[in-house]
């Protein structure tokens, strides 16, 4: 049958298939890809992190990314985040503490919970508006505008430096608490010593669809867009 959970008869998939069960089978969930680790020291012991995360699937999204960062000979650093569907995102870990110094760090993918986003591409889209360094290059703030029709309770802004070779030198993270819909935020970030090498800075902004709470109840309850996978 089409609903005992197991692939047979003329099922393209487990319970699908346009001959036997008149269902199009789904695209399989593929794995989120790693790539781009980097430790960047800061001081003594002190770290800042980054890795970029991509989803190459287009229908599902990761409401939940449970990952680890192993720092050669100084430990593993736990954290969660979240990826839209088709989303490529850096992640970025600031002060990184560690007893000794740390040669080399990487990030592993241990858990992901999938879930399906029913949210229009570019329904809840926040966009960078405008950024700069500080005169001695040791901040560097901007200003964000919320251009939906949403309010969000919080809202991640991610700063990653580049230098002239297109290499990356520098990061940073705060966060925004409430930003409602059509309405600009301005954000800041500081390093503890100027950021010379940086030639541009990649502003990246994201916020958790996925969690519903995010979503400021105006009206009755919270959205709700994910269906679990």
């Amino acid at each position: 049958t089409c609903f005992d959970k197991v692939q047979n008869g003329k099922e393209e998939g487990l319970d699908c298939g346009t001959i036997a069960c008149g269902v199009v089978c789904e695209e399989p969930v593929r794995p989120l890809q790693v790539s781009g680790d980097q430790l960047i020291r800061v001081g003594f012991g002190d770290y800042d992190f980054v890795a970029k995360l991509f989803n190459p699937n287009t229908e599902y999204g990761a409401s939940q990314v449970d990952y680890s960062i192993g720092l050669a000979g100084a430990g593993i650093k736990r954290g969660t985040t979240y990826l839209l569907p088709g989303q490529t995102k850096y992640v970025v870990v600031t002060s990184l503490r560690t007893p000794t110094e740390a040669a080399s760090a990487g990030l592993k993918v241990n858990s992901v919970q999938w879930e399906k986003l029913n949210m229009p591409a570019g329904e809840a889209e926040i966009v960078n508006r405008r950024g700069v360094f500080s005169p001695d290059k040791t901040a560097f703030e901007g200003v964000i505008f919320n251009d939906s029709n949403y309010d969000f309770d919080s809202v991640e802004v991610s700063v990653i430096l580049f230098d002239s070779a297109n290499s990356i030198v520098g990061v940073n993270r705060t966060e925004i608490r409430t930003l409602l819909a059509r309405t600009e935020r301005s954000f800041k970030v500081a390093w503890p010593a100027p950021q010379n090498a940086a030639v541009r800075a990649d502003v990246q902004i994201s916020t958790n669809l996925f969690e519903n709470s995010n979503f400021i109840k105006s009206y009755g309850t919270q959205e709700r867009f994910q269906e679990f996978y």
